[in-house]
């Protein structure tokens, strides 16, 4: 349960809310104790033999007690052990003097604890009668109403402070589980893209909502159940003993028992609720296959496969989550079943005490007093009373096992910590001013793999300078570059900026310099103001317009577009097509003014026409700025760049401009043109 108490820190805010709910849930057991009281009343003004009203009823107990106090007989036996306990004290050379001497001395305690006993009761009867019975009326009918009209007002004002014990384990619950959230959140995006990549999107979602959803709802049962209902069971125990200790702890007889049943279940439950989440999880994971590459499914008229795909993952989910109803399922009749045994063993030994009217059973003292029916009845209500409330705890405990894998699942994503650190104390980025050095780079994205995705990688670009790498596909081009923001580290070697190694330098103002496009254009689902506008912060309406025009995106922005700059582009900006994506982000990236651009096959959805717009427009903004273009349109790559890096298998083979390249490179040649390279 380490985790899921974890987040009764996140709870500790609210910790003034949560105890006006546990005032509410005292409440709430006393005034349910309360209402179980009133069944010895109402037994005794009906199952009285001489007809009897309570006044009469409670005169006739304290008359019965005064009788037993004053009785001459017991007075007497106690007057001649206490003289026999003084003649065995004085005789000092008598034999068996210590037996003798705890033998009186035992029936003396136990003659005296017969006489306080009857004291108490006496004591107790006349508050009663004083505080109570002498105001209500003397009509047992009438009298009758009034007790019922006093239980229905106590259910009333019992139902008021469940309503706020609930609202404000409620408000508690969510307050916490809304912070929980976004700490989560926080500490998410922060990790980095080496981690998010390998937990899925889909398996991250599934731990957001459904597993989030499943840690609330052992918060709420834990903030609400498991304080109310114990509050009840100890209520009415506190009743129950009051009536008579003795035949309480038979009924307590049995928990010890219940309570290693229930931590037996509560470990199945436990195991199985946790692979019912990462059944979930792996549900996520196929929806967003099927969904979000759809064009492919229907190309491919592959529907009846992800139909199977899909049932056979939901019915996986079905098995698991059938194994924890038959696991709670099990738990509520098992401790119900142990809850009507103690109760059977208490009955029935109440009921001994009943028809015989004895006091002791087996030697040992039961009741002070020999007990009548409306007090065994009274006795056996408040026992099932309690067993009520413990076998509700019995499915709770099930529920905050469920709580507690969820808990699990969501600290054990909490708890990683990135790789890529911020350095807040580190060098800031200012500028570049000299340039950019790898030195050395090796790098995988499964350490320990025998074909690294780039194996000793050395580079250098001066600032100013525009640069386009090319090679063939998973050749570690967009890798290689992802180093430079830091989207990951490098295993082996160094990426510096001005000879600062990029892994010390302060991580924001490194990022702050560098502008990011993508063939896999990243845009959300808001306006294309906004979208623009993400690159730079208060940015204003004036520098957006600037930056779409210059990416040739205001034309289609204001003519095409219903709202303009205000329309919004749908979820994967799906409303617009790729080329306007791609031109979006160029904007954006543009806005951003940086230092160093990185274009990764950013005009790859664009038409010739559109390309040679942009190609014409970046000639001016990458002036002074330091460039990486990835591209497989190599005119392009001669067109922008000052040299060519051509990769092969995570190497660098080849540096140069065009026309050397052409010379002195084959696979340059290839790339250039594939078809002649293969005639030749």
């Amino acid at each position: 349960m380490r985790n899921f108490l974890r987040t009764l820190k996140y709870a500790w805010p609210y910790r003034r809310r949560l105890a006006a709910s546990v005032a509410c849930a005292l409440v709430v057991a006393a005034l349910w104790s309360l209402n179980l009281s009133a069944i010895y009343p109402v037994l005794t003004i009906l199952g009285t033999e001489k007809q009897q009203n309570l006044q009469q009823w409670v005169d006739g107990e304290i008359d019965k007690l005064q009788k037993e106090l004053k009785d001459e007989k017991r007075q007497r036996v106690l007057a001649e052990h206490r003289a026999s306990l003084a003649a065995v004290e004085a005789a000092t050379d008598l034999p068996d003097r210590e037996t003798q001497l705890r033998k009186i001395g035992h029936e003396i305690t136990k003659i005296e604890a017969e006489i306080i006993d009857f004291g108490k009761w006496l004591y107790r009867y006349q508050l009663l009668k004083d505080r109570v019975i002498r105001h209500l009326p003397e009509d047992r009918f009438a009298t009758f109403v009034w007790i019922m009209v006093a239980v229905v007002c106590c259910v009333a004002v019992k139902g008021v402070f469940e309503f706020f014990h609930e609202s404000l384990v409620g408000a508690v619950t969510n307050r916490t589980l809304f912070d929980i959230r976004n700490r989560f959140f926080r500490r998410l995006i922060h990790q980095d893209v080496r981690q998010l990549s390998a937990a899925g999107t889909p398996d991250l979602m599934a731990r957001f909502t459904n597993d989030a959803e499943q840690l609330g709802l052992g918060l709420k049962i834990l903030f609400g159940r498991m304080v109310g209902e114990p509050l009840k069971a100890v209520g009415c125990l506190a009743v129950a003993c009051y009536i008579s200790w003795q035949l309480t702890i038979v009924f307590c007889v049995l928990i010890p028992l219940a309570m290693y049943a229930l931590i037996r279940i509560s470990k199945a439950m436990r195991r199985a609720a946790r692979k019912v989440l990462e059944r979930m999880s792996a549900i996520y994971k196929l929806l967003r296959e099927s969904l979000d590459g759809i064009r492919a499914v229907k190309a491919f008229t592959r529907e009846a496969h992800e139909r199977r795909r899909f049932r056979k993952a939901t019915e996986e989910y079905y098995r698991k989550a059938m194994r924890v109803i038959h696991i709670d399922a099990f738990a509520n009749p098992m401790i119900e079943l142990m809850g009507v045994l103690a109760v059977t063993l208490a009955l029935a030994a109440g009921t001994y005490l009943v028809v015989t009217g004895h006091t002791h059973i087996f030697g040992m003292r039961m009741t002070s007093q020999p007990i009548g029916l409306p007090t065994l009845l009274q006795l056996y209500a408040f026992l099932a009373a309690i067993a009520d409330p413990i076998r509700k705890l019995s499915s709770v405990y099930t529920k905050l096992q469920a709580g507690e894998a969820a808990a699990n699942r969501v600290f054990e994503v909490f708890d990683r910590t990135p790789s890529v650190t911020a350095n807040p104390d580190g060098p800031r980025v200012r500028a570049v001013k000299k340039g950019i050095e790898f030195k050395n780079v090796c790098f995988s994205y499964h350490p320990g793999s025998d074909t690294p995705t780039l194996d000793l990688v050395s580079l250098t670009v001066k600032a100013g300078e525009t640069v386009a790498v090319v090679g063939p596909n998973g050749c570690g081009k967009t890798t290689l570059l992802g180093l430079l923001p830091r989207f990951y580290d490098p295993d082996h070697g160094a990426v510096l900026i001005d000879g600062v190694n990029v892994r010390q330098a302060h991580l924001r103002t490194l990022r702050k310099r560098i502008g990011l496009v993508t063939q896999d254009t990243q845009l959300f689902d808001d306006t294309v103001f906004a979208n623009i506008a993400y690159g730079k912060i208060g940015a204003t309406e004036d520098e957006v317009i600037a930056a779409a025009k210059q990416a040739h995106a205001h034309d289609f922005i204001t003519a095409d577009l219903p709202a303009g700059y205000q329309t919004k582009i749908g979820e994967l900006a799906g409303k617009i097509s790729g080329g306007q994506r791609q031109r979006i982000a160029l904007a954006r990236a543009i806005l951003r003014n940086p230092d160093v651009l990185i274009l990764d096959e950013f005009t790859s959805q664009v038409d010739p026409h559109s390309e040679s717009e942009i190609h014409a427009a970046l000639k001016d903004f990458v002036k002074g700025r330091t460039v990486f273009l990835i591209t497989h349109r190599l005119h392009a790559a001669a067109e922008l760049a000052d040299k060519i890096v051509v990769m092969e298998a995570g190497k660098v083979v080849a540096v140069g401009p065009h026309l050397e390249l052409l010379a002195t490179c084959p696979l340059y040649r290839r790339l250039c043109d594939p078809g002649r390279a293969e005639a030749a």
